[in-house]
């Protein structure tokens, strides 16, 4: 075994040695019987059946119905099982040495179970059936949240088993697919539980409910909000990271938000505060970096600027936290590079040392899930950010003025009327 990881290191495989390699690791993730894997083979041949956002948005009129309900279900009973064993047949397409990292392999397990408990529910034709296939999904989309970190400890352990062009695309693949995933199965599972909420507010207040429902629309349709203020969105998300900051560094820049302030647009909150957290992390970050870099006194606030324009919003945040240089601008949208690496290799003194000193990688990787995480974290901040940017149809752009300070441009979409279209 030693002599053939050893071989796999010093060249790469041929054609046929490839082949080996696949089926060996088939065999190595899989703790399944050959019939299972025969039956992943068999719905990740199928094509994929993507939905409009317009399709997710049918049921915007208010009350729900069983028939709505039942119509949403078959549909995600359907769609997600393909997409999950495409994902799981991915994983058998990696390297030998890359598929049997203990990370990757935990999430390959994680998309196996998936598949595994989503395809064997029998066709659902009532409303009890949905509600077992619901709690399901939903426990399943849970486990999937996570995988991120776990992907980027196993590929930082792999890069050298795999071009840096094939790594990416397969992180590509796999977030854009874990977002439909998230987008489908999350929506469902927000209908279904929107549905019994307005049978248990009817049952109780019959006259009431149904004024309430023949008057107005919800701002929500399943996990879209149809009415999302980004400029609330934007404060609520600052005051987490500049809290998050003031505990990593004992001190914080202020911040304001202007524009367009009292403006809404249709989009998945749960999307828009990943992103926003994202990038305001790394403002708050270089701008306290910065200032003990270049002996300021006092931290220059952050400023974010809302937009909106015809069947879009706009976000800039502004920060003057020293900007990017030349050379690293090439790198801030590539996968496990981090300015802050690199600050932390390159400073002897350790004077910026403290935004990672001991702390260990697999610290700092289970403190990036979620909006908890680390100040600055391990290089997929960014990248995850503009794919989360783009996946509606919106875009991520960063303007930096070497020395001084970063303009970063997120673009997006509004989900009902722009891209209603779109499909995923």
């Amino acid at each position: 075994m030693l002599a053939r990881i050893a071989s796999l290191r010093s060249s790469s495989p041929s054609h046929g040695t490839a082949k080996l390699c696949r089926s060996c690791l088939c065999r190595h993730l899989s703790t399944k019987t050959h019939y299972d894997e025969t039956v992943v083979y068999k719905y990740a041949s199928q094509k994929i059946k993507p939905v409009s956002i317009g399709q997710l948005l049918k049921y915007r009129r208010l009350p729900l119905s069983a028939e709505n309900i039942l119509d949403s279900v078959s549909y995600s009973q359907a769609e997600l099982p393909v997409r999950l064993a495409k994902r799981v047949i991915s994983f058998h397409r990696l390297p030998f040495i890359v598929g049997t990292n203990p990370h990757i392999s935990q999430v390959y397990n994680r998309y196996y179970e998936a598949f595994d408990r989503l395809h064997a529910f029998a066709p659902i034709n009532d409303l009890h059936s949905e509600w077992e296939f619901s709690r399901t999904l939903e426990h399943q989309t849970q486990l999937l949240i996570d995988v991120i970190p776990e992907i980027a400890q196993g590929f930082l352990e792999c890069k050298q088993y795999m071009p840096r062009e094939e790594r990416t695309a397969f992180i590509n693949d796999l977030i854009r697919s874990r977002i439909g995933l998230r987008v489908i199965g999350e929506q469902h599972v927000a209908l279904s539980f929107q549905f019994r909420d307005e049978q248990k507010a009817a049952e109780q207040r019959p006259d009431q409910h149904a004024a309430k429902s023949s008057s107005t629309d919800d701002v929500w349709v399943g996990t879209i909000h149809t009415k999302l203020m980004p400029a609330r969105m934007m404060e609520q998300c600052a005051q987490l990271v500049q809290n998050m900051c003031e505990m990593h560094y004992g001190t914080a820049p202020g911040y304001y938000v202007d524009g367009d302030i009292n403006e809404t647009v249709s989009y998945v909150p749960s999307h828009f505060e990943y992103i926003t957290c994202e990038l305001l992390k790394n403002a708050f970050r270089a701008t306290v970096d910065f200032s003990n870099k270049s002996g300021r006194s006092s931290h220059p606030p952050i400023q974010i600027t809302i937009t909106k324009g015809e069947g879009y919003v706009g976000v800039r945040i502004r920060d003057q936290g020293g900007g990017i240089s030349k050379q690293n601008m090439r790198n801030v949208f590539e996968y496990s590079w981090s300015s802050v690496q690199e600050t932390d290799s390159a400073d002897d003194n350790g004077s910026t040392g403290q935004s990672m000193a001991g702390m260990s990688l697999q610290t700092n990787l289970a403190l990036q899930q979620g909006l908890g995480g680390p100040i600055a974290g391990l290089g997929f901040g960014l990248p995850m950010a503009r794919l989360y940017a783009e996946y509606f149809g919106g875009s991520l752009d960063i303007v930096s003025m070497e020395g001084y300070g970063c303009d970063v441009f997120l673009r997006l979409r509004s989900i009902e009327g722009s891209v209603e279209d779109k499909q995923i």
